[in-house]
């Protein structure tokens, strides 16, 4: 509840976290600037990764069928996991493969439902998937590059926005680790809490919903509608 509920207040000032959450902040701060920035960068890792993941499965199905030749495919757009399995099962049966089903909450993809028959209507399905996956990168995607890329914006937001609104508010905050420490931990179990001196569970939550943390913001970010609909250039 408590994840959901800082999660919710993320998402709420994502369009304006400048503004809103440096309010917090004593005057001087620097205000982090360049989300839109990183997202496009972070939009680019995670295109090398798709890239990465679509030469595997062609690879996959010259293996499997011998030296086909893959039509080229554009990216139609950018989907969150979860909205992975709807979008290439929907793709999938307008190459007339109905039944496709999802599983594991969109993010897999159950055939058990489609009727092929023969080896040529199996190879056809293999293509139109290759062909779907190719349409529909995934840009909740976390691999180390795009933790690399993620990394330094979350060190400066935390540095001149969270930090800064959790003392104004009067809350505790432990030192910040160096800019290696802090890029090392980020999205691991080791990650930097800007929360954890803060003892009581309520003010905690308070703490969270004013001022949250870089994770919750960028989240929300990712996988606002906006953020879904285009590829970086």
């Amino acid at each position: 509840m408590r994840r959901r509920l800082a999660a919710a207040a993320a998402a709420g000032v994502v369009a304006g976290v400048v503004a809103g959450v440096v309010a917090c902040a004593p005057a001087g701060e620097r205000p982090v600037a360049g989300l839109d920035v990183l997202l496009q960068e972070r939009d680019r890792a995670v295109l090398e990764l798709h890239d990465e993941t679509l030469t595997r499965v062609a690879g996959f199905l010259r293996n499997t069928w011998g030296p086909v030749i893959l039509p080229e495919e554009s990216i139609v757009r950018l989907v969150t996991a979860s909205e992975w399995g709807p979008a290439v099962a929907r793709c999938i049966s307008t190459f007339g493969f109905p039944g496709v089903g999802t599983a594991d909450g969109g993010e897999r993809l159950d055939f058990s439902g489609v009727q092929v028959s023969g080896p040529r209507e199996n190879f056809e399905i293999d293509v139109a998937t290759y062909r779907c996956y190719a349409r529909f990168p995934v840009r909740t995607r976390i691999d180390e590059g795009v933790r690399q890329v993620e990394a330094p914006w979350a060190f400066a937001y935390t540095r001149h926005t969270q930090l800064p609104c959790l003392l104004a508010d009067g809350h505790p905050v432990p030192p910040l680790p160096s800019r290696t420490e802090f890029g090392d931990g980020w999205r691991t179990v080791d990650a930097f809490d800007a929360y954890a001196v803060i003892i009581d569970p309520a003010d905690r939550l308070r703490a969270a919903v004013r001022c949250p943390a870089p994770l919750d913001v960028l989240v929300a970010a990712i996988e606002s509608p906006e953020g879904s609909r285009a590829a970086a250039p």
